[in-house]
């Protein structure tokens, strides 16, 4: 089951994260998905909070890319640790476009049931992205 798990999340990352193709949600995500990137975002629910998820993204970043670095899996758990790197082209949250690119880790942990993610939770290093992007200096030293 775990390495099945493993082989869905990177299925899940190269045709729904990298290739933008949403009509697969349905095939790797529950009806009754929940998602938790708190206190980034509220908590969503279901295949529109994954939607919006990937839509805001590549809206964000036209160049979007998730790079998977390391897969751990115990029973119905997956832990990922990956890279997310793109241009900001648009509007993220209140930072207008700044056309430059930006490369942060992103930490996340899957829950599947029969087959599906059913329960996501993860932290990306928003700060990392603020720095890059020139909002938030970086601190010297």
């Amino acid at each position: 089951m775990s390495e099945k798990n493993k082989q869905l999340v990177r299925d899940i990352t190269e045709q729904i994260w990298n290739r933008h193709q949403l009509d697969a949600i349905p095939k790797f995500y529950a009806e009754d998905y929940v998602v938790d990137y708190r206190p980034y975002s509220p908590m969503r629910h279901g295949h529109e909070a994954i939607r919006g998820m990937v839509e805001r993204a590549w809206a964000t970043f036209p160049d979007y890319h998730e790079e998977l670095h390391e897969l751990i899996a115990d029973g119905d758990i997956v832990v990922a640790r990956l890279t997310i790197s793109g241009t900001q082209s648009g509007q993220w949250g209140p930072v207008p476009p700044t056309g430059k690119y930006v490369s942060v880790e992103e930490m996340v942990m899957l829950k599947f049931r029969d087959g599906k993610v059913v329960w996501q939770r993860g932290i990306v290093d928003n700060l990392g992205a603020l720095r890059q992007l020139g909002v938030v200096p970086t601190p010297k030293g």
